[in-house]
């Protein structure tokens, strides 16, 4: 470190250039970013405060610290792991390394099923892996006072369902968080009745994209590995929708742009009375398979 004040301490300024520059040579994409968070996560203040102290001495704990959690950074833990929130939906969700961090592109899949459940005011919906819950407290914070469904939060893993439990707690207000209800159980083998929405971001990367992305080894295998081709668990998710289904139900899942073409054949063999769209992410890509079921459709038993 050469930039310093006259007594030896870095300004907030020098500390992010710094930060930056050591962030961009180890190879992150986005360096500036990355060392804002960090900042921001470490003074606890908002863009605005950082900007306005930009020339004050940073302090030489809060140096230490924040130049610990950039070390972390370059060691390969993501940032949202390093400050323990990840925005999504414009709601802070904690998160920690007992599940997923949450993407942006799933939102596209919540704002298409806040759009289906408006016009479905009791529907009883299931949050497929839910994870730190971000699709379903997200629902249930962004659905109107009116709405008096039922969402199910359900995973597998105890401690993804702890993260989703502190993020109804903390996310939702009293009167909202019966909404959510936490089950755990293994995809929808849990369920004996009929439901009205399936959504799912399950697990679908294949062994060969784990294996390119070094990035993702901080974050649990559970939540992203999809067996060899990404699709296993969607394959059993599929074919158990009739069974679980309501006839006049939707689903929404999310996979791999590549998996789009063998997932809408799944459905068309296990579903042929749901009408199919495909919905593109923010990036254009094809990534969400959305599926609704005619009035025609009988539900299995």
């Amino acid at each position: 470190m050469t930039e310093q004040t006259g007594d030896g301490e870095l300004t907030t300024t020098e500390a992010m250039r710094v930060a930056t520059r050591r962030l961009a040579q180890d190879g992150s994409e986005t360096p500036r970013l990355d060392a804002e968070v960090l900042l921001r996560h470490t003074l606890d203040l908002d863009r605005t405060e950082v900007f306005l102290r930009a020339e004050q001495p940073l302090g030489r704990n809060h140096a230490a610290a924040f130049f610990a959690l950039v070390e972390r950074r370059i060691a390969g833990q993501p940032v949202a792991y390093l400050t323990g929130f990840r925005e999504f939906m414009s709601l802070p969700f904690h998160v920690n390394q007992e599940v997923l961090i949450p993407r942006p592109e799933t939102e596209v899949l919540v704002e298409w099923a806040l759009g289906w459940l408006a016009g479905h005011p009791h529907a009883t919906v299931v949050d497929v892996g839910t994870g730190s819950g971000a699709i379903a407290i997200s629902l249930a914070a962004h659905m109107g006072p009116g709405w008096r469904g039922q969402i199910i939060a359900a995973d597998v893993s105890v401690g993804a369902l702890a993260v989703a439990a502190r993020n109804r707690t903390t996310l939702l207000p009293p009167e909202r968080q019966d909404r959510v209800r936490m089950v755990r159980g293994s995809l929808l083998e849990w369920s004996g009745g009929s439901v009205d929405l399936v959504l799912a971001n399950l697990p679908y990367l294949t062994p060969e994209q784990m294996a390119a992305n070094p990035a993702l080894a901080a974050e649990p295998a559970l939540a992203l590995d999809g067996g060899g081709d990404g699709l296993t668990l969607m394959r059993a998710l599929v074919a158990d929708l009739p069974r679980v289904l309501s006839i006049t139900g939707a689903a929404g899942m999310e996979v791999d742009p590549g998996q789009i073409a063998p997932l809408a054949k799944l459905i068309s063999r296990a579903m042929p009375d749901a009408s199919l769209q495909v919905l593109p992410d923010l990036a254009g890509l094809a990534r969400h398979a959305v599926l609704t079921r005619t009035n025609g459709g009988r539900r299995l038993a």
